[in-house]
């Protein structure tokens, strides 16, 4: 099922026709041919969409929709998209239910094109704000969760962060390595802009689709633009309008895409692709790469004038290795995400484990040192997490970021010769290796360092397949 719909109207062949093409476009559908009956079934099926006559028998449009408002049941929607009928010539009225909450008005006689793509653009609005209410919730409970103080680099960052906040139409530009934090910072960015916070927060990777899909995800598309086009879509671009756009991976666009971006940040304008109108939108652009642009520039790869569109506000991230005070705040922070999410009681990290996390330079930057306390915490045993159980995949090439005295305590992982990291079951099975070297081949002692029976630890050794001699 698509959605469902209230349709609310006195006139019976409205009511027939709208419920027909409704349904067969996959629409759940409920009809009302008074005020009265509709409010009961919106109270009672609870629709995501309203379509609402301004002229009913029994009340007047605009005051029901002012009640079906104020009794909307506390959903995490929000509240009901309501579209309100009205005749062609009473445009004071429409304007008044605009004004009062409705999302749209049609101009009767209805025509059943135009009311399924707005009953379509109101689901996608509606699902839009669910998203953004699931969002915001996520970043306001991860932002509440680093109460440690950042290192010098990073309050220089969340300081300039603060400072283009308070300009909301500057267009940012955020560099720096994978893993280093620029999705966390482009979403800092839009939850500090105070006219922008509560709007829609829209994503999309550049690199990861062709040039064609890029552009219709972007602008969007009109109604037989190609083969497959059978109706309207709207873009990114419209999806994120008066918030916040971020384009990540921006270096991997292709010229005509960069033609038409360039465009697009020069007027605020594009048109769909197949489409012939202007469509006008209010959007702060953030994007973000892990390469040198300037390079990418002279290299010929990248527009020189598109980079300057986008370079306005320029900010750096820098990589965890130039930030060490922040390597061990941020391991116990995901230390204690993580365990608690495993439901064990690893509360801290040991002196020689917190020596050797300080010491490794993390080529995959925060990114990776999750990534190792989220390994760590599925392996130990105990309450605490020791060395043996930072493993680090990648083997050789990995250990060339350890200094000489850690790298005897690291637990090395060769990924496979396509670059897939190794499965859980590879670095359990690999972990118990390691702790039978350890226990010189004591079961018993491999039992009590991993919380387990001992009977486990020997079904583990025979399925695994692990030597005997150890």
């Amino acid at each position: 099922m698509k959605g469902s719909i209230l349709v609310i109207d006195d006139e019976k062949s409205f009511r027939i026709v709208a419920e027909e093409a409704l349904t067969r476009e996959g629409y759940e559908v409920h009809t009302a041919p008074t005020g009265t009956t509709g409010l009961q079934l919106f109270l009672h099926e609870e629709p995501e969409v309203v379509i609402l006559d301004r002229n009913l028998p029994d009340v007047d449009g605009v005051k029901l929709l002012e009640r079906l408002l104020r009794e909307t049941p506390d959903r995490q929607s929000g509240g009901p998209i309501i579209i309100m009928a009205t005749a062609y010539a009473d445009v004071e009225s429409a304007v008044t239910a605009l004004k009062l909450g409705a999302y749209d008005y049609l101009a009767k006689p209805l025509q059943l094109p135009e009311l399924l793509i707005t009953v379509q653009k109101a689901l996608d609005t509606r699902r839009l704000k669910n998203q953004l209410q699931v969002w915001k919730g996520r970043a306001e409970k991860s932002l509440s969760e680093f109460t440690f103080p950042p290192s010098e680099a990073m309050q220089h960052v969340f300081t300039m962060i603060d400072k283009v906040a308070a300009s909301p139409q500057t267009t940012v530009l955020i560099q720096g390595e994978s893993g280093t934090g620029k999705e966390f910072c482009a979403t800092l960015i839009h939850q500090r802009t105070t006219v922008r916070a509560d709007e829609p927060f829209v994503e999309i990777n550049c690199a990861s689709l062709p040039e064609q899909l890029l552009e219709s995800e972007l602008f969007g598309y009109e109604r037989g633009a190609f083969t497959d086009a059978k109706q309207s879509k709207r873009g990114l671009f419209e999806a994120a309008d008066r918030g916040t756009l971020f384009l990540d991976e921006i270096g991997e666009l292709t010229p005509g895409t960069q033609a038409k971006l360039l465009k697009v940040l020069e007027t605020m304008s594009f048109r769909r692709l197949g489409g012939t109108r202007d469509h006008k939108v209010d959007v702060r652009v953030v994007a973000a790469t892990n390469k040198d642009l300037s390079r990418e520039v002279a290299a010929g790869k990248f527009r020189l004038d598109l980079f300057h569109r986008l370079d306005v506000f320029h900010l750096q991230i820098p990589p965890l290795r130039e930030r060490r005070e922040d390597i061990l705040p941020l391991a116990r922070f995901f230390l204690e995400r993580f365990a608690g999410r495993a439901g064990k009681p690893i509360r801290k990290l040991t002196a020689q484990a917190e020596q050797i996390l300080h010491r490794y330079s993390y080529p995959g930057n925060v990114r990776e040192l999750r990534n190792l306390m989220e390994r760590a915490v599925i392996l130990e045993g105990e309450d605490e997490v020791t060395a043996g159980s930072i493993v680090i995949t990648g083997g050789a090439s990995a250990a060339a970021h350890l200094g000489e005295r850690g790298r005897g305590h690291f637990f090395f992982i060769d990924a496979a010769e396509d670059g897939t990291p190794p499965t859980l079951d590879q670095l359990e099975r690999a972990y118990i290796i390691r702790l039978l070297d350890h226990a010189g081949g004591n079961r018993t002692q491999v039992a009590r360092l991993l919380g387990v029976s001992y009977p486990t630890v020997a079904k583990k050794i025979q399925d695994y397949e692990i030597p005997m001699a150890r």
